[in-house]
């Protein structure tokens, strides 16, 4: 039998989880948006990045099926790596324009990010105990922020120093680190 986890682990846990739930989102709607601006692209199409947010909106329509098939752990490690993977791509498109193939991957990047949203949910409700729920909040609500932060501003600010490729190259290098070692959260 395991040994039971200790509230501070599961606290760890779930801090390291929404993270990673928060530093798509703050991919999308904040440096990218900078991202394609400092491109050239018209604030119009810059403002249609929006219509990328409905993965979020829409997930209730395939929520069931995370629920059903598979563990949460593996629909939050596949998710992630094909964040990783989606970035790396989105790298190599011609950011002077929003051309089909990046509104493909930026529609996949919402999709995949939505999707994992759905299993870090789910496996942090079946991970904490009902006196726990509180302070995990708290602290769900912060990592989430602070991905919101290092996203929309310290990678926009490194983006500065190192240029865009590298800086994407981080961020997809700190998913795929993610996703291995979320590999290891307990079961």
């Amino acid at each position: 039998m395991p040994t039971p986890l200790t509230t501070r682990t599961k606290l760890f846990w779930v801090a390291v989880l929404y993270f990673a739930e928060g530093l798509p989102f703050g991919l999308l709607f904040e440096a990218f948006s900078v991202f394609f601006r400092t491109h050239g692209v018209s604030l119009t199409e810059i403002g249609l990045i929006s219509l990328a947010g409905l993965p979020w909106t829409l997930k209730f329509l395939w929520a069931p099926a995370v629920d059903l098939w598979g563990k949460r752990r593996t629909w939050i490690v596949v998710c992630q790596g094909l964040l990783a993977l989606d970035i790396c791509v989105l790298l190599f498109s011609d950011p002077t324009q929003m051309s089909a193939v990046t509104w493909v991957f930026l529609i996949a990047l919402a999709f995949f990010s939505a999707t994992q949203d759905i299993a870090i949910d789910a496996y942090t409700i079946e991970l904490l105990e009902e006196d726990e729920i509180g302070p995990a909040n708290g602290i769900r609500v912060s990592t989430y922020r602070v991905a919101l932060i290092v996203a929309g501003g310290i990678f926009v600010a490194l983006a500065g120093l190192i240029g865009w490729q590298a800086a994407f190259g981080c961020a997809a290098a700190l998913l795929a680190a993610s996703a291995i070692f979320t590999s290891q959260a307990p079961d």
